[in-house]
């Protein structure tokens, strides 16, 4: 059993709850945690599309929160964890005048002096910063999504100790920034059977259109600690890494994992756990590479 996987499935499953996807959305894993973002392209479509163009590039993976204020934001996504700055792609138009605020938990682009000058940086506003918002007079910040999941972890950057230019004394690294591609839930599970019941669980996609072929990991989490996954052949079990399917097509939403009739001597409980990851990647790189939520269900088996 490879407890390493474990402990990164178990963890992601606890950072990722089940949303319900209208927008772009983006987990952000750093070494303080796990956030999600909600991006809002229909307000900013320029801005959204440049993040987005970084994300995809893995522009962010081992980045810094360089620049750490208590009580105002925490800004990254510019420099590698040598304090050396990443060469970024050319600047975009500032849109500060969006509708969105700046306020707790809203991620906005940082800039220059010149309003028309964010290019990979960005920020998380820790408060309201009602100053940074666009007037008449002011050019403001542009706001492009916000943290729906996770804001204790900005809250935990937020309070680390910093140094000189509010660069923190132990680095806060963005491991990565990885967009979310499915959103998954584990149905047909019911609380409890009894020895001779079948259960017959299936995993059903939603609010989400996938786009790519993914493969999806199926796991159970048996009474005893043991950690077994799911295969698709004849409703297998290994203790082997091993995806349930590989490469599934974006033209199936609904996908069968388990019709099992219960045998004498299985008492207890179990959680089930299942996750699309992109295609034809293992384990070893988990955190990285997962491109859903990690959707959980628990049964009871009796004597």
């Amino acid at each position: 059993m490879n407890k390493s996987f474990l402990r990164h499935f178990l963890c992601l499953f606890f950072i990722f709850p089940s949303l319900l996807i209208a927008s772009p959305f983006v987990d952000v894993e750093t070494n303080h945690g796990t956030f999600t973002l909600e991006l809002k392209p229909n307000e900013a479509p320029i801005t959204v599309a440049n993040f987005l163009t970084y994300v995809d590039n893995d522009f962010y993976d081992d980045t810094l929160f360089h620049r750490v204020i208590d009580g105002f934001m925490v800004q990254g996504g510019g420099f590698d964890t040598d304090l050396v700055m990443k060469q970024t792609l050319d600047p975009i138009v500032l849109e500060s005048n969006n509708g969105l605020l700046n306020q707790r938990g809203t991620v906005a682009m940082a800039r220059t002096n010149d309003p028309n000058s964010a290019t990979s940086q960005f920020f998380v506003n820790s408060v309201d910063n009602s100053f940074l918002n666009y007037t008449e007079t002011n050019p403001g910040y542009a706001v492009f999504g916000a943290v729906v999941a996770g804001l204790e972890v900005i809250d935990s950057i937020s309070a680390t100790e910093t140094a000189a230019q509010d660069v923190p004394a132990n680095p806060v690294i963005i491991n990565t920034i990885r967009r979310r591609e499915a959103q998954v839930e584990i149905k047909g599970l019911n609380a409890s059977y009894a020895v001779g019941e079948t259960i017959n669980v299936f995993v059903e996609e939603f609010g989400i259109i996938r786009e790519n072929a993914l493969d999806l990991w199926a796991a159970i989490l048996l009474p005893n600690g043991q950690f077994l996954y799911l295969t698709s052949e004849s409703d297998n079990f290994t203790s082997t890494p091993t995806a349930f399917k590989q490469a599934v097509s974006t033209d199936i939403i609904s996908h069968p994992i388990l019709n099992f009739t219960v045998p004498a001597g299985l008492a207890g409980n179990y959680a089930f756990f299942v996750a699309f990851n992109e295609a034809d990647k293992g384990v070893d790189d988990l955190l990285h590479t997962v491109r859903s939520n990690i959707s959980k269900a628990e049964t009871t088996l009796a004597e």
